[in-house]
């Protein structure tokens, strides 16, 4: 008979596979996780609101965006452009409630569709990034520590960057393109903050290697995705079908 249900005080486990293969409870332990599989009704609170958890944010002046949990099975939230020409940058992320140590392993894991209103690629206006920030900024490259994937600019290519405040490593191609509609796993392994991993739906697509060793003692970081473009009548569409973030405990 096992004893891994007693040990385990009644508590689920988890299996990592794919970066260090340990095991995990799911509850309280030397593990903290962040987890949304996003179900619910109506809109997350703008960041404006404050409160835990997830929130959007959205520049949008005239236009109004789209931010609404879908009636789907396993949960999707999305995130669309209005059709009004306009800047438009949407997000959901922590509002900057950073908690996520960047040298305690952290591992960020997201499923996430980009439909594309033209059907072809962003244009040289749009860009998407999915990933670990910390505070956030309009201007994304002005974000001081980030390790994450980006999609931008009339081409359908997929693209991982890392900021460390003292090594800014940009648009390294994975060489691996998106298919407009289509769900991708997005997952980024900072085990080693001197060798940061990214993988797409479970294969690893790193280029070269990205760092965030530089990062100040005491870097805070959180789950991040914004979608942005700075004029157009695009109605491109981002739906999450959910956001993990697992690290060690302090």
């Amino acid at each position: 008979m096992s004893q891994i249900p007693e040990l385990m005080g009644g508590r689920r486990l988890t299996h990592d596979a794919i970066s260090d293969k340990g095991w995990y409870t799911r509850g309280v332990g030397d593990k903290v996780q962040i987890f949304s599989d996003f179900m619910g009704g109506g809109a997350l609170p703008l960041d404006t609101a404050g409160g835990e958890g997830f929130v959007n944010h959205d520049t949008s002046s005239s236009g109004a965006p789209t931010f609404a949990f879908q009636g789907t099975a396993d949960g999707v939230y999305r995130m669309a452009f209005a059709s009004t020409n306009e800047a438009e940058y949407v997000a959901t992320y922590l509002g900057d409630a950073v908690c996520v140590p960047f040298d305690k392993k952290p591992i960020f894991e997201a499923r996430v569709k980009l439909t594309l209103s033209t059907g072809t690629a962003l244009t040289s206006a749009e860009r998407l990034v999915i990933g670990l920030a910390s505070a956030r900024n309009n201007t994304l490259s002005s974000i001081a520590t980030h390790a994450w994937f980006r999609l931008a600019g009339a081409n359908n290519n997929i693209k991982v960057e890392t900021d460390d405040g003292t090594t800014d490593n940009d648009a390294n191609d994975t060489n691996k393109d998106y298919v407009d509609a289509t769900y991708y796993k997005f997952r980024i392994d900072c085990s080693d903050t001197s060798d940061i991993q990214f993988y797409l739906d479970d294969v690893n697509v790193t280029p070269e290697t990205m760092t965030l060793a530089g990062a100040s003692a005491g870097t805070l970081l959180q789950p991040y995705i914004e979608f942005q473009k700075d004029s157009g009548t695009t109605t491109h569409a981002i739906d999450i079908d959910y956001i993990s973030v697992l690290w060690n405990r302090t």
